[in-house]
């Protein structure tokens, strides 16, 4: 019998379940010892020196350190616990929080783990079924996320524990892993219907939307309940009108609270309808999915299918390249960033969600204030919210690192180009104006009917605002690694997911800061003021790159 990896050896208690199940044990735990193998193994990348490569017995701290971060994202979430609130709204924040944070860690680092439609073509053909093979990619990702909701629960947990008793605290437990298993299942059975009713380029796009869709809804339905009033949601430990209860019933991440209010001694209607929504959902969601699971592994082929369409340059390409670049080689490496985004499936993947956060953040903090005496004075902060699609800029930049044909890149140690800044200076470029200029553009456009010129004003500030982190964040994050030149692994996947939640924060700060300055003094003069600051500082980095970035070309070994 193979061994598995260390911390899976309690699959081996599922032995029994697994091979009725048509799981072949055996090969099952061939495969996930192989693909830990895989995840621990980090690529190097054409533009990677020698010098910074690490010792082959060198340990790989990847995950530890992914842990932590998320370790220090849930001391965070549970110092809110510390508020003298209800217990129902304690549970809906730190059920709600928890759903973000590790759906978002979902969809933007292992969801090409899931969706890999490689490991079908190179197992199948060593008689592995699709139901062992589809057993063994869900137990290496779950592993993975089990780390991260670890993380992110166990300090909001203790924190529950130390005011509501330790009862509650194994409830909110119990309904954190059920939330867990609830997002999991929930991706994978819409995953399994997009795949099975759509293909080629269409698929690859849907697939996008399906992702970016469920975030924004699920968090927009969890919000429903604090719809009803605080003073409400105080009494639901004694007494709640069943009319109210309608308002759980799309609040997905707040069902999972059930169980702890159960634990509480709370055997109202409301805890017991949340805590059926809860085990009865997931349940049928489990049941809906792994009776299809083969099918799952099959219809992965068609992410490989090629578009039957030719592209062609849109106005929106031609015109930002003129825009953003100088003529000759600079626009040709915009053209090359360009065309790899729009190609690279896994990049879609990991990065539009958290373009989905950049918008949706914004939106829900503008809807809390739009009611009543709020809504006046809020109107001065709305133009700003812009700024917020900067929490999407370091994930995007990162994964400007990876190819699933990193070995391309390899033309550039035969082919010479003027300088290597120019090549990661007309990649940003062409990343900006794909990915963050038009939203920002649309974002700004929509409030001048409403705040008149003023919105102008500060629309000029996020653009110019906007690039200059653009920028920044190129230089500091692949500054050092030819742009598409790595290979992306489930190791650097997580890295790539620390990096993703630390940009939430680091963004969230950074937008909170410009806005709640420039909103409450609310002058033309202080939007065109910041925005030259910016402007010089964007300025200086720009100019920076052709002489300060060179790639190690040189062939490893």
């Amino acid at each position: 019998m193979t061994e598995l990896p260390r911390g899976l050896g309690f699959l081996t208690a599922l032995q029994r379940p697994l091979t009725r199940a048509g799981v072949d044990f055996a090969q099952f735990a061939l495969i996930v010892g192989a693909k830990f193998k895989l995840a621990a193994r980090s690529k190097s990348g054409i533009g990677v020196s020698n010098r910074r490569k690490k010792r082959a017995d060198a340990p790989d701290h990847g995950l530890r350190n992914t842990f932590l971060m998320n370790l220090l994202i849930g001391v965070v979430i549970g110092i809110t616990m510390i508020l003298p609130l209800p217990l129902m709204t304690q549970l809906t924040l730190f059920d709600t929080s928890l759903f973000v944070m590790f759906f978002l860690q979902m969809l933007a680092s292992y969801s090409s783990l899931i969706l890999d439609p490689r490991d079908r073509r190179i197992f199948s053909v060593r008689g592995v079924s699709d139901k062992t093979l589809n057993a063994a990619r869900i137990a290496v990702v779950v592993f993975f996320l089990a780390v991260t909701l670890v993380a992110l629960a166990v300090p909001s947990l203790i924190m529950i524990g130390l005011q509501q008793g330790p009862l509650v605290a194994i409830g909110a437990a119990l309904g954190a892993v059920m939330l867990a298993i609830f997002a999991f299942v929930l991706s994978l059975f819409l995953y399994l219907l997009v795949l099975r009713f759509f293909d080629g380029e269409r698929l690859r796009n849907i697939l996008n939307v399906v992702q970016i869709g469920l975030i924004v809804l699920m968090y927009a339905a969890s919000q429903l309940p604090n719809l009803v009033g605080v003073d409400t949601m105080a009494k639901v430990n004694f007494a709640m009108p069943t009319r109210l209860l309608w308002w759980y019933v799309p609040a997905a991440p707040v069902w999972f609270a059930g169980p702890a209010l159960l634990a509480d001694g709370i055997f109202a209607p409301v805890s017991l309808v949340l805590t059926v929504l809860a085990v009865g959902v997931t349940a049928l969601l489990i049941a809906a999915y792994f009776s299809r699971a083969a099918q799952f592994e099959q219809s992965l082929e068609k992410l490989e299918q090629s578009s039957e369409h030719n592209r062609r340059h849109s106005w929106w390409f031609t015109a930002t390249r003129r825009l953003l670049t100088k003529k000759g080689a600079e626009a040709t490496y915009f053209t090359l960033g360009w065309r790899m985004m729009q190609y690279e499936r896994d990049f879609k993947l990991r990065v539009y969600p958290q373009l989905a956060y950049g918008f949706m953040i914004p939106v829900i903090m503008g809807a809390g204030f739009l009611r009543g005496d709020n809504a006046l004075s809020f109107t001065h902060f709305l133009p700003y919210l812009g700024v917020g699609l900067t929490i999407a800029l370091p994930t995007a930049i990162v994964n400007l690192s990876f190819s699933h044909q990193p070995e391309a890149m390899g033309i550039f140690r035969t082919v010479p180009f003027e300088t290597h800044g120019l090549l990661l200076r007309g990649v940003i470029a062409a990343l900006y104006a794909r990915l963050i200029l038009p939203f920002v553009l649309l974002w700004g456009i929509v409030f001048v009917p409403f705040v008149g010129v003023h919105a102008l004003s500060a629309l000029v500030l996020t653009v110019v605002m906007t690039a200059m982190f653009a920028l920044v964040f190129g230089r500091m994050i692949i500054g050092r690694t030819l742009p598409f030149s790595s290979e992306f692994t489930a190791q650097k996947g997580a890295t790539n997911g620390m990096i993703g939640v630390a940009a939430v924060l680091v963004g969230m700060i950074i937008m909170m800061a410009i806005v709640v300055l420039c909103g409450l003094v609310f002058s033309i003069w202080l939007d065109l003021g910041l925005a030259l600051v910016f402007a010089l500082i964007g300025w200086a980095v720009w100019a920076s790159y052709p002489k300060s970035i060179h790639y190690d070309l040189r062939l490893p070994g």
